[in-house]
Parts: structure tokens; sequence; C-alpha cells
């Protein structure tokens, strides 16, 4: 009996250092111990594409204002590239280590409510009212939220003043056109011994040029191929006659060992945005300013530069990870994002911040224009295949560029393909 009574004492002294220990492991990557009364502290894990440190570190500073709000939570930024992105995302999620809120790509929402990685925000108490017109919206798929906006703005062209200048060109208006703007391109791009050491601008995004003449890849209802209507042929063709015709723009060769042309002086324009201006104003040593997308078939129209946030389906922390979706699209992260990071808030009560945003350029009033008029259009259809579709015209645009093939004819190709694969018209 002693020695049963022995063993009986050793084997629960045993289950409960395991028990303890077992405790210990067991604690969710998205939880600290260090709080108040030995309880734990929530650390809520955010996915982002942000690796600029100029930008991580003004991103943190509103987290910081966050977890003042919120004692007992934490945020810890996560990092992805922008090209792997949504990869990452779903190799997390189906790993076992989501992250509890994730920035969203525009082109991947749809893909994403289609695997069901994302929390459906629909029966949260969301006031509607808050919101600028049509940036709700930017978050719904078939009319369920799954994501809100944290920021909704646009692309522009940034210039260096100073080569303007330097070259004789007058600053582009806003009003300008395509040729408008390849008749400045070609005048600030500078060849030297047989070398351009100089491009009229650094990158022009297809996607921009689409919008702005009227093209996509698939028509906003997501059923009809577009990839080979006159819009986006004409829109393509424009893009491979920079780099091949016009040599305005580096070809992929001349882009290689070479980053940031538009900083390095390098370059006269780049595709821009006030994600960029903290950087600019901190460390370009020109003049900058920014203008509008030039005008095609659409007029001054460009895609909405926009942020959705969404909730990962996994997280452990619902309503925290709901709190924190809630203080950065309506509460005060809105507040002071104009003023740190350079982010167009999206509620209505910050609508004047736009003209007197942190690091503004002198011709910030055009984008406030864009935006109060409705310039621009929504990028990608919220459809599951149009991740994949977007995926597979890289690399075909890419080709058309790299041997500067016929745009009509690569492109009725692969858009046939298209209605092939994804049964569409």
């Amino acid at each position: 009996m002693r020695k049963k009574k022995g063993l009986g004492i050793l084997l629960l002294s045993l289950v409960f250092v395991l028990s303890v220990f077992l405790s210990g492991c067991s604690s969710s990557k998205s939880e600290t111990t260090s709080s108040n009364g030995g309880s734990k502290d929530v650390t809520l894990r955010i996915l982002t594409w942000n690796n600029n440190p100029e930008g991580t570190k003004l991103e943190g500073d509103i987290f910081k204002e966050f977890e003042k709000e919120n004692p007992g939570i934490k945020v810890k930024p996560v990092y992805a590239p922008y090209d792997k992105y949504n990869d990452k995302f779903l190799t997390m999620s189906a790993g076992g280590d989501q992250p509890d809120l994730v920035w969203l790509q525009p082109n991947a929402v749809g893909q994403f409510v289609s695997k069901g990685v994302l929390v459906d925000l629909s029966d949260k108490k969301i006031n509607k009212d808050e919101y600028m017109p049509n940036v709700l919206e930017l978050g719904q798929v078939d009319g369920k939220q799954y994501a809100l906006i944290r920021d909704a703005s646009t692309q522009m062209i940034g210039y260096n003043k100073d080569m303007f200048d330097a070259a004789g060109v007058p600053y582009p208006k806003d009003d300008w056109t395509w040729d408008d703007f390849l008749a400045a391109a070609q005048k600030l791009t500078k060849v030297e011994n047989g070398k351009t050491v100089q491009f009229g601008i650094e990158n022009f995004y297809l996607s921009t040029l689409l919008s702005s003449n009227g093209g996509a890849l698939v028509s906003q209802d997501g059923k009809k191929v577009l990839i080979d209507s006159p819009e986006t042929i004409e829109a393509v063709t424009f893009a491979r006659d920079l780099i091949n015709k016009y040599h305005v723009q580096p070809t992929s060769a001349q882009s290689q060992g070479m980053s940031n042309l538009f900083m390095t002086g390098k370059a006269a324009m780049k595709i821009t945005g006030p994600w960029d201006w903290a950087e600019y104003n901190k460390n370009a040593k020109f003049k900058w300013d920014i203008v509008p997308i030039p005008a095609g078939k659409a007029g001054n129209i460009s895609p909405a530069a926009y942020l959705p946030i969404g909730i990962g389906k996994n997280t452990k922390h619902p309503e925290e990870a709901f709190k924190l979706l809630e203080f950065l699209t309506t509460g005060k992260g809105q507040d002071i994002q104009a003023k740190i990071i350079s982010a167009v808030p999206t509620v209505k009560r910050n609508a004047d911040q736009i003209s007197t945003m942190a690091n503004a350029p002198e011709n910030v009033e055009s984008l406030a224009n864009i935006l109060q008029e409705g310039k621009t259009v929504m990028p990608a259809p919220y459809i599951p295949a149009y991740a994949e579709i977007d995926a597979k015209f890289t690399p075909v645009t890419d080709n058309i560029n790299l041997k500067n093939l016929d745009p009509a004819k690569e492109l009725k190709k692969f858009a046939d393909q298209v209605r092939k694969e994804y049964k569409l018209k």
C-alpha cells in the first residue's frame, strides 16, 4: 500500500509539473505574459508590405497611439514583400501561422474571400454615415463586408522640378494628356556616349494606363474579358513604346542594378502617391511636385489606390482585432494618419485634411479635386480568379516589352486562353 501511495504521489507530481510546462508552451504566438497581476497581454500581429524604414517607423507611431488607448493590447507588424504578399498570407493561413489582421491588395480580395481566410464583418456595428461616399463598398464582396478601408487615394505623377527647369520644360498641368506627357518625357531623357543617363520616367504602371484609357483585364461584373479590347491594346502598346520606341523609360536590362531612379536623380518623373511624400521631403535633394495622371480616352481617370484591412479567420482575438481595425479606419487613427503618414482619411470629419496633409506638395489640391470629383475607378473586380488572371497577365506584357512584340496579337491569344480557362465571355 505504501508503495502504491508513494507511486501515486509521484505520478501526481509529474502530472502537475507537466501541466505547468505544457501551459507555458501552449501560449499563443499572439500573447505575451508581462501584464499587471500576472495576466496575459494580447499581441496582435498585422501583416503589411511596408518595408520602408521611414514608413515603418511612422506606422509604428500610430500603433503606439492605439496601445495607449488600449492597455493590455500590443501591435506587432509582420512584413511580406509586395510581389509575394498574397501567396505569403495564404501560406501562413494554411500553416497555422495566420496574422490577426492583414493589409489587402485589392486584386486578391475576391480570392481570399473564396478561400475563407477572412472574417465576415457584416454583423459588426459599422457606422456607415462616418465614411466618405463609395468608400465602405471597397471592402465588400457580394454585399458582405470583409474589410474596412484605412485610406483611399489615387496614383499621381511625381516630377522633379529642378530637371524640368534645367531642360526648359514647362511644369505639367492638371489637364495634360498622353501626348503632353510623352513630349515632356522625351525632352527630359538624356543620352551621353550612347548611354541613357537620365530617363523621362522611372515607371508607368500598366494598370494606371489601362484605367486612363478605359481598358481593363475583366469587366467590373467579372463576366467579360477585356484583355483584347481596343482600349487595352492601345494602353499596352503605349507602355511598350515608352520603353522600346521612345526610350523614355528604362528596359529591364537597364533597370538591373538600379533602384529608385527618381530619388537618385536619374529619372524626371515617377508614379507616386501620398505614401511616398514623407520620404521625398526627408531625402530628396531636389524640388518636387505632383500632377494627375495624363488623360487617355477615358479622360483624367486613375485607379483608386486604397488600403483595405481584414481580420484573419483564424485569429484567437477577434474582439481585440476589431478594436484595432476600428481604430485604424474610423477611430483616432483616422484623426492622426494624415499628419503622421500622409495617408488620405476616409471619414467625412477629416475631408478637409487632404489639402493640409503632412509633407503635402504645392499642388496637393489636385489630389483633393480628383477624390472629391470621383475621378477614381476601382482597379480590380472582386472575383476569385482575378488575382490569377492578373498574375498571368504580367509575364505576357513583360514579354511584349522585352521582345518588342505585337500587343494586339499577344493579347488576343492570352484573352482567348483566359476565356477558355475561366469560362468567361
